[in-house]
């Protein structure tokens, strides 16, 4: 009997009677195949069964029918969620629209080194003769793209349009390095979720949920619960930790202990009737790498957690993973982490070798722990409650090195207020035009007033900023939505 090769598909035809082209396969996976079409704006997403096109009427109508249920759904135009432009007409899929200047927050993984990126491949600089090949690579990558700063600022408003979803009572359930666009350009960091296909009211008593590998909640990959607002927080915190460590939050001391018990010839397999390290880590069987208490999984490789983590954020991520991988009402709130992300972006400085640091007050010198320089001048901005007992702690703190022809916007998180749809909006802002620096208040609805040599007085325009001013300090003071102090200051960073 003769095998004839199914042709391959290269239109679809929407319910509009649209004609799609299909270009170019963009991704695939288990549960389908999204195409790029001649319309740069466009895409196409084609579910697949045993990694085959549905073809069956009744399939087809059953996945029609679930897509139309997406239309079902609170979802409103603030929620950066792509949803289906039109279904396909006869066949399983739907059109939607392409993210320009996007793409997965999986490029944000670390990278992995093949024999032709090798031949090309330069080592920077800044990187030690002792560092692998395959280390620096990732390194290098990760400098490329931001560093630390630059991913802590596109996780922040990842976890703002995950918790937009979640104030509808809707989840996402297959959080993945593929679903998630970032944008591509360092100026903005818009964040969009793809591949809508799961979405669904939280339910309490499904026990079947979809989930990418690696990325999914212990109670989901059990099979014991079919996800809930719980399980989307942890699959984020799972992505999260990952692109800001390099690391799995459970491949530690253990994994390492395996592989050099594999190399002894005295291992008998037989000894263990356990499921591999793999699956143990998934279902929430193996300590945290940084736990706070069991130091059984330390880590081995990866960014050490002083680098990349605020002691806060690390805490976050010490309850999601300890107490919170086997006890789901024990996991710290989505609300908390948009802000704990932004407060730790906001605290970093961007060095010239790609990579990013944390500001430290108590430090007379702001140099970076990877290459060793340092801005000759640092722009520190710290913001304090005002109450009867005077000023509180900081509970805001802004830096950016500090150079000449540069703008400087002030967003409205630095008042302590962190309202997820306005804390990127500027504030205030400093602009340089020739050799003065001016400063005035962007934002219509609040009241500024400058707090000068003991007077204070209405900022309705432009002041103008010496040098001598700023260096010193200029304290501002925000009457609302409470009172707050805002203190701008220059810092010279050298050994002097």
């Amino acid at each position: 009997m003769q095998h004839h090769k199914e042709p391959k598909l290269t239109r679809v035809k929407d319910q509009l009677s649209q004609w799609h082209e299909l270009k170019k396969e963009l991704g695939k996976g288990g549960q389908g195949v999204v195409y790029r079409t001649a319309d740069p704006e466009l895409l196409v997403k084609m579910p697949l069964k045993n990694g085959k096109e549905i073809t069956s009427r009744d399939e087809i109508n059953h996945f029609q029918k679930r897509f139309e249920h997406l239309y079902l759904l609170p979802l409103t135009n603030k929620m950066h969620i792509t949803r289906p432009l039109y279904l396909l007409e006869e066949q399983a899929g739907y059109v939607m629209q392409m993210m320009q200047d996007m793409q997965p927050i999986g490029e944000w993984l670390p990278q992995i080194l093949n024999k032709q990126l090798a031949k090309t491949f330069t080592r920077p600089s800044w990187l030690s003769e002792d560092v692998s090949l395959e280390a620096a690579y990732s390194l290098a990558m990760y400098a490329n793209s931001g560093g630390t700063k630059r991913r802590l600022e596109l996780l922040s408003q990842t976890a703002i349009e995950l918790l937009r979803l979640h104030s509808v009572g809707v989840i996402f359930m297959d959080i993945s390095p593929d679903n998630i666009y970032c944008s591509t350009k360092p100026q903005h960091s818009e964040v969009w979720m793809i591949d809508a296909d799961n979405l669904r009211f939280e339910g309490i008593s499904s026990k079947s949920g979809v989930i990418t590998p690696q990325y999914g909640a212990p109670e989901i990959v059990k099979g014991i619960d079919g996800g809930r607002a719980v399980s989307d927080t942890y699959s984020l915190a799972l992505l999260a930790f990952k692109i800001l460590t390099m690391s799995n939050a459970f491949e530690g001391q253990i994994f390492s202990d395996v592989v050099d018990d594999e190399d002894d010839w005295a291992t008998d397999d037989s000894e263990s009737s356990k499921p591999n390290l793999e699956v143990q880590a998934a279902q929430g069987e193996l300590p945290f790498i940084f736990d706070a208490e069991d130091k059984s999984n330390t880590a081995t490789h990866g960014l050490p957690a002083e680098l990349v983590f605020t002691p806060d954020v690390l805490c976050f991520f010490q309850k999601m993973f300890g107490k919170g991988r086997t006890e789901p009402w024990q996991r710290p709130s989505l609300q908390s982490l948009p802000r704990l992300l932004a407060k730790a972006a906001d605290a970093s400085i961007q060095c010239h070798c790609g990579m990013s640091f944390y500001y430290q007050s108590e430090n007379s010198i702001q140099s970076c722990p990877y290459c060793n320089q340092h801005h000759p001048k640092i722009l520190v901005v710290n913001s304090y409650f005002y109450t009867s007992e005077g000023l509180s702690d900081p509970v805001w703190t802004w830096v950016s090195p500090f150079t000449d022809d540069q703008n400087i916007q002030l967003p409205r998180r630095i008042s302590g207020d962190f309202d997820i749809d306005q804390h990127n909006v500027p504030m205030i802002e400093i602009n340089q035009l020739g050799q003065d620096r001016f400063l005035y208040v962007s934002a219509e609805d609040v009241r500024i007033d400058v707090i000068d040599n003991k007077d204070s007085f209405h900022l309705t325009n432009q002041w103008l900023l010496d040098e001598q001013k700023i260096e010193e300090g200029v304290q501002l003071y925000l009457h609302a939505p409470y009172s707050v102090i805002i203190e701008i200051k220059v810092k010279k960073n050298n050994d002097i």
